[in-house]
Order: structure tokens, then C-alpha cells, then sequence
């Protein structure tokens, strides 16, 4: 059996369940859009922070290799001066 979809009330009854579950789901997507776009700036500002750590860890080594370069070229010169002073 049917309902009778002449009946004004009846009408107006589906109209409005309709549109609530239209609601729902509108609200239900709204909501879900805006956690992941909260994901999403959470993930950028992760990403920067190891960016960060990375650069920062990436220039503390490169100093270090300088300093280790330097050591070895005063090592040299100190043995070249001392070679040249022993002759």
C-alpha cells in the first residue's frame, strides 16, 4: 500500500523529513570538510617543523665538516712549516 500523495499534509510530512535528511547530510559533509582541513594545517605545520629540524641539523653538519676541513689544512701547513724549518 501506498500513501495517498494527493493529500496536501501528506505532502508537506515528505517535504520535511526530506529536507531534514538533506540537512543532516549537509551538515554531516560541512563538518567533515572542515576536520580535514584542520588535518590538512596540522600536517603543513608538521612538515614545516621537520623542515626545520632537518635544515638546522643539515647546517650544524656543514659546519662541522668546515671546521674538520680547517683543522686538517692548519695540521698541514704546521707539518709543511715544520718540514721547511727542519731543512
Amino acid at each position: 500500500m501506498l500513501p495517498n500523495l494527493k493529500v496536501d499534509s501528506v505532502v508537506k510530512n515528505f517535504s520535511v523529513k526530506t529536507n531534514d535528511y538533506m540537512h543532516v547530510v549537509y551538515v554531516s559533509t560541512l563538518i567533515r570538510s572542515v576536520v580535514s582541513l584542520h588535518n590538512l594545517i596540522n600536517n603543513k605545520i608538521a612538515t614545516k617543523e621537520i623542515e626545520a629540524e632537518n635544515t638546522k641539523k643539515e647546517e650544524e653538519m656543514r659546519k662541522k665538516k668546515e671546521e674538520e676541513s680547517r683543522k686538517k689544512v692548519e695540521e698541514a701547513l704546521k707539518r709543511a712549516e715544520e718540514a721547511n724549518g727542519s731543512d
